[in-house]
């Protein structure tokens, strides 16, 4: 496994020179050192599965070439093990169509809001690219030319760059329940809730996005996170490692997309967060 980072360091030192320029002055330490901190936070991240170590085709020098950070590992394990410890904008699988979609398939069961991608040297079978379609995973094909896969590429990068909603700073005195998930897991914050038969709206806020659950008398009401709604929602929030957290009491959701006890969702979602870490231990 290795990295390749494009930083802001890298387009300083290129741009720097000129009678403006602060050259190796304390100064500009201070700055480079200030822009390093705020804004290499939020560079987009994509992960790329790629099984062969010695393999270098054109779509890996594409991503090289952009304006992001890719990570590139070489087992399907491995990937579910970077993914459960790190934000990635995007997964990127390469390989045989076939084969591709069965492990994109399989990473959707346990990360069902990632953006997944299939790259493929071959032009995708109907039977396959069906399957994308409904489980709403992207295709790119090595068969364009170079410049079409650039294109297509430099696309797809530009859609994950988007920025979402922002989120708010600070948290409100009234909220009664305030922490951080990597002290208290989303399971056990929710079931302590449930148990105290408490009715309210938690926000949950990670570098993934902001998801919000609902209670009512100390059961799920309603859970969204993106386009997800229900129960899939709650199983995207139970992933979650790192972020933070507030409850406001007595806010009621009018919608209700979850309709089984809190005990059946906490044991189903468990247990798939088991199959997702067994799958790394392979």
């Amino acid at each position: 496994m290795w990295l390749h980072r494009r930083t802001l360091r890298r387009r300083w030192c290129a741009g720097r020179g000129g009678s403006d320029s602060l050259g190796n002055t304390p100064q500009a330490s201070f700055l480079l050192s200030w822009l390093l901190q705020h804004f290499e936070a939020v560079e987009t991240r994509v992960l790329i599965l790629n099984a062969d170590p010695v393999f270098q085709d054109r779509a890996l020098a594409v991503f090289d070439g952009l304006d992001l950070e890719t990570e590139v590992v070489r087992t399907f394990p491995e990937a579910i093990v970077s993914l459960l410890a790190e934000n990635f904008d995007a997964f990127v699988i390469e390989g045989q169509p076939a084969a591709a979609m069965e492990q994109a398939t399989n990473a959707r069961q346990h990360f069902p809001s990632l953006r997944i991608v299939c790259l493929s040297a071959q032009a995708h079978p109907h039977d396959v690219a069906l399957v994308g379609e409904q489980q709403k995973i992207e295709l790119i094909s090595y068969a364009w030319t170079t410049r079409g896969l650039r294109r297509r590429i430099e696309r797809f990068v530009r859609s994950i760059e988007t920025p979402g909603a922002p989120s708010a700073e600070g948290v409100d005195p009234c909220h009664s329940l305030v922490g951080n998930l990597n002290q208290f897991s989303a399971a056990e914050i929710l079931q302590m809730s449930c148990l105290s038969q408490r009715s309210g709206r938690f926000t949950f806020k990670s570098g993934r996005g902001n998801s919000e659950i609902y209670l009512q008398h100390g059961s799920v009401r309603h859970a969204v996170f993106g386009s997800l709604e229900g129960e899939s929602a709650v199983a995207e929030v139970f992933r979650w490692r790192q972020g933070r957290f507030y409850f406001e009491e007595g806010v009621i959701s009018q919608v209700q997309t979850v309709d089984r006890p809190w005990a059946h969702l906490l044991i189903d979602n468990l247990q798939k967060l088991d199959e997702t870490l067994e799958l790394a231990s392979v």
